[in-house]
C-alpha cells in the first residue's frame, strides 16, 4: 500500500510531455510541478515562471529536441535545474537580480553568455545544456 501511495506522489510532482510537433508552454499563474519532462522531435519548452506558484525544494526541467530550444523565466528567489539536450537550439534564461547561475554542458557550434552576477546564500539556478548548434543566454529581468 505504501508503495502505490509514494509511485501516485511522484507522478503528481512530475509533467510529462511527448510531442512529435510541438512545444510546451506555460505562463500566467499556473501551478508548476517539481519536475517537468519535454521530449520532442521538433518542439521547444517556453515555461514564465514568474508568476507561477513553485514548489519549496525548485524545478527541475529536462528537456531533449532535435530541433527546439528552451525559453525560460524566473522569479526573485526561484532555484532551479535545467538539463537540455537539442541537435538545433538553446537555451534563453531570465533571471532577477541576485540569481547565481550555474552554466555547463557543451555546445558544439553556440556560445554561452552569463552576464549576471548572484548574491551568496541566494537563489541559484543550474543550466546543464549539451547541443550541437545553439548555446546559452542568460539576461537580467528588468
Amino acid at each position: 500500500m505504501e508503495i502505490t501511495k509514494n509511485i501516485a506522489s511522484e507522478a503528481r510532482r512530475t509533467e510529462w510531455s511527448l510531442a512529435l510537433l510541438g512545444g510546451l508552454k506555460h505562463r500566467g499563474g499556473f501551478a508548476a510541478r517539481q519536475r517537468t519532462v519535454h521530449v520532442a522531435a521538433v518542439g521547444g519548452a517556453k515555461l514564465d515562471h514568474t508568476e507561477a506558484v513553485l514548489p519549496v525544494d525548485g524545478t527541475h526541467l529536462v528537456k531533449v529536441a532535435l530541433v527546439g530550444g528552451a525559453e525560460l523565466a524566473y522569479p526573485e528567489g526561484a532555484s532551479a535545474e535545467v538539463d537540455a539536450f537539442s541537435v538545433f537550439g538553446g537555451v534563453d534564461l531570465t533571471v532577477p537580480a541576485g540569481t547565481a547561475v550555474e552554466v555547463s554542458g557543451f555546445s558544439l557550434l553556440g556560445g554561452r553568455s552569463q552576464g549576471v552576477v548572484g548574491e551568496p546564500g541566494g537563489a541559484v539556478v543550474k543550466v546543464r545544456s549539451y547541443s550541437l548548434v545553439g548555446g546559452v543566454k542568460v539576461r537580467q529581468a528588468g
